[in-house]
């Protein structure tokens, strides 16, 4: 190589830069292999593993709901349900076959299961069966290698420790679907959660439903489950976060008294609404609706079609909580907001007596009474619900003042009892008539309104609401339905005091003039409820008959004679004791004919309540002639002469505008 020593030299260079960069490179690797595996080694393994994990939700158990003794009404209990994951199960006719047959239901339902699971992606399970027995699940459990991708899942389910008692008011749960969660945003609902419907379960969803948990589950690269013998951790993260149970609701309802309530309405094969309050705090006793249905039929992963169609399609719609979501023409149970409007405007007073002559003429149209009542004070007038007198004092006081005591007491408005879909029920005046059908209002319009007819419409809870109210003095109490809200330690989340809406600014002696007229309504002969009194309590209240039909339609058929649906619907409502009652009801009967019929539901629930909380012998009153009572058990009523009259009270009740013509 003589003569080529700077060639030689100049590649030498060259060489000993390319080493260097090589090295440096290397170096770099190196250094970023160091940092990676040493340093940060633990933390990147875990992010790297992580991307095996799958993140599961668990779904909390849902709260308790008490009665107001502290008995669990609506409980929790275990459920399994059969699910599959396509990924693993092979489809084959054996199989099939072998699985029909330990699941015991109908093919059709599954073979239309099967084919879900077939289009659902591979790494989702697919419901087969909810809630199966116990059979079912030894079945599968016992060989599950003949059974390959077919799991039993455990889950909770609701239980109703009451049935079909206080259905409408309790609820059910189910499944959110996508609308729900789009409405409720700020609740984090996710798909496959479950909240409740309607009644308790949906109006305090957010205390019984609890936080959902997550479990992990180890997955391929495409997100497919992968079986894993692992303990209770995976690659470092806990298996497990657990749920947090919802919280439990302790009611003001007495499970006691909504039994003498539907056992009351059952006894005598009535459909309709009892509602019980308490005046002194306005906390719900008891609140039934017939005919009724089991919520844990609805509630849960899975509901029968053909349970929810018949519930559905059912013309008698037990689905329907009557007592604050039907509203009914109230009858003559309007006469006492009227005479209290009459007393306090100065339209009448105890010396005020009218002539009955068992009709009115008022703008050359006739307007009936039940019967030829002669001379008639407000007393009297209450004792055996004169139309008549009621019909004067509708003119006298005209429609916008008997608006205005009626609202007083809380009607035509929401009550604001903590339920959802509560309706106002209509108060009727002269600007909503006009709003409504740009007309205005017309004078004889006065005396339908007067007793409880024409455009005057109100829901159970309100007339509930309103005789507790004239039973304690004018205190219009919000109804209470629950009294506190508890988590699973015991400790108190919120607790909620009787709250009064307003204060009926009437004469403390008005009131007892009306309070004597309701106790002679049960305690004295010719009273309208006279036959339905009690021997335990000298309750008060009064009768009332809401139309179906024009009085120009039925006048001559009987009401028990005409087809069923246009029949009459019967009101009771009333309270006990006299003087400081402790319970206030409401009963309608829908198409029973006559508000007396209603009387004997009212004085049951009446009786069950001092069986149960008895009050000192001297504040009961009990009619000094206690006589023969009538056991009405059917819509005809048997007894004597008086008890005909009884029947006929409600059914001529109500003006003939059209008599004439």
């Amino acid at each position: 190589m003589i003569g080529r020593e700077q060639e030689i030299r100049k590649f030498r260079d060259r060489a000993r830069y390319f080493n260097f960069v090589v090295l440096s490179f290397l170096g770099v690797i190196g250094l970023r292999l160091y940092v990676l595996q040493i340093v940060q080694g633990d933390e990147l393994r875990r992010y790297s593993e992580a991307n095996r994990l799958k993140k599961e939700k668990l779904l909390p158990t849902r709260g308790l709901i008490y009665d107001r003794e502290g008995r669990v009404v609506v409980d929790n209990r275990a459920s399994f349900d059969v699910v599959m994951l396509s990924q693993y199960y092979p489809f084959t006719k054996e199989v099939n076959d072998r699985l029909f047959k330990v699941l015991g239901m109908p093919r059709a339902e599954f073979d239309r299961r099967l084919q879900k699971a077939k289009k659902t992606r591979s790494f989702h399970s697919v419901l087969i069966k909810s809630d199966v027995s116990k059979d079912v699940i030894a079945g599968i459990e016992m060989d599950p290698e003949e059974f390959p991708g077919v799991y039993i899942e455990a889950s909770v389910q609701r239980k109703y420790s009451y049935g079909e008692m206080s259905a409408q008011a309790l609820g059910y749960v189910g499944e959110v679907n996508d609308r729900e969660i789009k409405r409720y945003t700020t609740r984090g609902l996710e798909p496959g959660d479950y909240i409740g419907k309607v009644g308790l379960e949906k109006q305090y969803d957010a205390y019984l439903r609890g936080a959902n948990g997550a479990g992990y589950v180890e997955v391929d690269a495409r997100g497919r489950r992968r079986q894993t013998e692992q303990g209770e951790k995976l690659l470092g993260f806990e298996a497990q976060t657990e749920p947090v149970p919802g919280h439990d609701l302790h009611l003001t309802i007495d499970m006691d008294l909504e039994k003498a309530a539907l056992d009351a309405m059952v006894e005598r094969e009535y459909y309709g609404s009892v509602v019980a309050i308490d005046p002194r705090n306005g906390e719900i006793l008891a609140m039934i609706n017939r005919p009724s249905y089991d919520p844990a039929q609805i509630s849960g992963r899975e509901v029968s079609s053909k349970v929810w169609a018949a519930l559905a399609n059912d013309p008698l719609r037990p689905l329907r909580n009557r007592a604050i979501q039907d509203h009914y023409p109230p009858g003559s149970t309007y006469k006492l907001l009227v005479a209290i409007a009459a007393l306090a405007e100065g339209h009448a007073n105890t010396d005020t007596k009218i002539n009955c002559t068992g009709h009115l003429y008022f703008g050359g149209r006739r307007y009936h009474c039940w019967k030829r009542h002669g001379t008639v004070d407000i007393f009297k007038a209450i004792k055996e619900s004169c139309d008549v007198f009621f019909y004067k004092m509708g003119i006298a006081l005209g429609v916008d003042t008997m608006a205005k005591y009626s609202r007083a007491f809380g009607l035509g408005k929401l009550t604001g009892i903590a339920l959802p879909d509560e309706i106002k029920g209509i108060i009727p005046d002269s600007a909503w008539k006009e709003k409504v059908f740009k007309e205005p209002w017309q004078p004889g319009e006065n005396l339908s309104v007067a007793i409880g007819q024409g455009f005057v419409v109100s829901t159970p809870i309100q007339l509930a609401n309103a005789y507790a109210a004239i039973g304690n003095g004018g205190f219009v109490y919000k109804p209470l339905l629950v009294r506190r809200v508890v988590d699973r330690n015991g400790d108190v989340i919120e607790e909620f005091k009787p709250e009064l809406n307003q204060k009926v600014d009437v004469p403390a002696e008005i009131f007892d003039i009306v309070k004597d007229g309701l106790y002679k309504v049960v305690n004295e002969r010719g009273g309208t409820a006279f036959w339905h009194r009690s021997r335990l309590v000298g309750f008060s209240g009064k009768t009332g008959t809401a139309q179906v039909r024009r009085f120009k339609d039925i006048m001559d058929v009987k009401c028990e004679e005409q087809e069923y649906q246009y029949r009459h619907h019967g009101w009771f409502v009333g309270y006990a004791p006299k003087e400081n009652p402790q319970i206030a009801v409401a009963a309608i009967g829908e198409h029973t004919c006559h508000g007396s019929s209603m009387a004997p539901v009212v004085r049951d629930v009446i009786d069950a309540y001092i069986k149960k909380y008895p009050i000192p012998e001297e504040e009961r009153l009990v009619a000094k002639d206690p006589g023969p009572r009538a056991v009405a058990t059917t819509i005809k009523p048997q007894n004597a002469a008086e008890r005909k009259e009884q029947e006929e009270s409600e059914e001529k009740a109500t003006p003939d505008p059209e008599d004439d013509e």
